[in-house]
């Protein structure tokens, strides 16, 4: 039987998002679109870091607004010479492990780029082992 290379590569899609939703629950997730975009989410340096495609869309165009634990992104980008008329919304629900208030985005090459960084009660940390009262513990290696 010959391998259909489309259907591996959206079996190897479905099996990376089984994978990151069991991992992470609280993972943003789209709630709304009025266009068929994706986005991706990876976890870097404390924050989840969101990439929206955009192309075409003038970044001059883009708003970013948020209430309670909805990000909304908007673009309306009106016809001009060279340009079609353009129009984009996504709405993102935002886990309560974000830090609301220090969400920055960027846009590049037609990317959004959100970076939504965790609160520092989530954010993994070595605990240190007091060792100063404990009494000394030998270790014996035996033979057999």
């Amino acid at each position: 039987m010959r391998s259909n290379p489309v259907e591996e590569m959206l079996d190897l899609h479905r099996n990376v998002d089984r994978f990151f939703n069991h991992l992470w629950q609280e993972l943003p997730t789209r709630t709304t679109s009025d266009v068929h975009n994706g986005f991706h989410v990876r976890s870097a340096d404390g924050a989840w870091k969101v990439s929206v495609p955009m192309p075409g869309i003038d970044p001059r165009y883009v708003t970013l607004d948020i209430s309670g634990s909805t990000l909304s992104i908007r673009a309306e980008q009106p016809e001009e010479m060279d340009t079609p008329y353009a129009r984009f919304e996504q709405t993102i629900t935002m886990p309560n492990v974000v830090d609301l208030d220090k969400i920055k985005a960027s846009y590049r090459h037609g990317v959004l780029e959100l970076t939504l960084p965790w609160k520092e009660s989530v954010k993994p940390r070595r605990i240190q082992i007091d060792t100063k009262d404990s009494e000394p513990t030998q270790l014996h290696a035996v033979a057999f």
